[in-house]
């Protein structure tokens, strides 16, 4: 099982469903700060779903304040019109949504 980071999202035309994101895979299956990624790259929801699905786990990472935050995992999800979307399995912390992190 691998380990990949979300660091940052672009959203659809209507600004409430993720299109993109700019991820990589833990470095050597790092998962404690400072969670390096081998190389960040742009992908497609369904890359991440397919990534998900094939048994790998993804989390958002968050930089503030000169620290990293890991915060949950990432989950794909199905919208009433049958697209495939992403959402944080727990929303209980403050500020760790993909709606959270930086926009590209």
């Amino acid at each position: 099982m691998a380990l990949f980071f979300i660091e940052a999202v672009r959203f659809d035309d209507s600004g409430e469903r993720v299109a993109k994101v700019r991820w990589g895979r833990s470095k050597g299956g790092q998962v404690m700060p400072p969670a390096v990624v081998d190389q960040l790259q742009e992908a497609d929801v369904s890359a991440v779903w397919e990534t998900i699905t094939n048994g790998d786990e993804v989390v958002t990472k968050f930089q503030r304040d000169n620290a990293i935050i890991l915060g949950p995992k990432v989950v794909g999800i199905m919208y009433e019109d049958g697209m495939p979307g992403l959402s944080t399995e727990v929303d209980v912390v403050y500020g760790s949504r993909l709606t959270d992190l930086p926009q590209f």
